[in-house]
């Protein structure tokens, strides 16, 4: 009676993870994005909160801080290259010493490259300064409607303009669609 009933406790963990959402770790995503991330700060972002602590010494941002922020997607390097979309979100510092500070970021990609249209829902938290960096898709719209995933981004220049700093970013996305 004991191997049975251990018998049918295991058929329904068995059933109920080949039910559940997600994929093997040989899973293939079902779509990568590639894209740039064309930060025009000083222009496209706006404080929010101010630091609930000072700055460390050395370091230009406080525990607490907060921005707003729009940002373009482009599918090259230039920012005059084919736009795909735009980021919107709030990065808020969570941790700042003078090696290096942690925002943790909350953003939605709208995407459209004219084939692939939609949302995508990101969050995570980012040490710019560390090479690269990964958030977790937690949803979307439109083709990516109930989307997860992981999305990783590495810097890749930064110029200085009359208004503040345009710092370039490429990402790939993985996304893991429910069909």
């Amino acid at each position: 009676m004991a191997l049975r009933k251990l018998l049918c406790v295991a058929l329904f963990v068995i059933a109920s993870a080949s039910l559940a959402p997600g994929g093997t770790a040989n899973e293939a995503p079902s779509v990568v994005l590639k894209f740039y991330l064309q930060q025009q700060f000083g222009v496209n972002e706006l404080g929010m909160v101010p630091a609930a602590r000072a700055p460390v010494q050395g370091t230009n941002t406080g525990f607490g801080q907060e921005v707003v922020y729009e940002f373009t997607v482009t599918a090259g390097k230039s920012p005059q290259s084919k736009v795909l979309g735009y980021v919107r979100g709030t990065a808020i510092v969570v941790n700042n010493t003078a090696a290096s500070t942690t925002f943790l970021v909350q953003n939605v990609i709208h995407y459209d490259n004219g084939n692939v249209r939609g949302t995508l829902s990101q969050q995570g938290e980012a040490i710019f300064s560390s090479v690269p960096w990964a958030y977790a898709i937690t949803g979307g719209t439109g083709v990516f409607r109930n989307a997860y995933g992981f999305n990783v981004g590495r810097f890749i220049s930064s110029t200085p303009t009359p208004n503040g700093n345009l710092i370039t970013t490429y990402y790939e996305a993985s996304v893991f669609l429910d069909r």
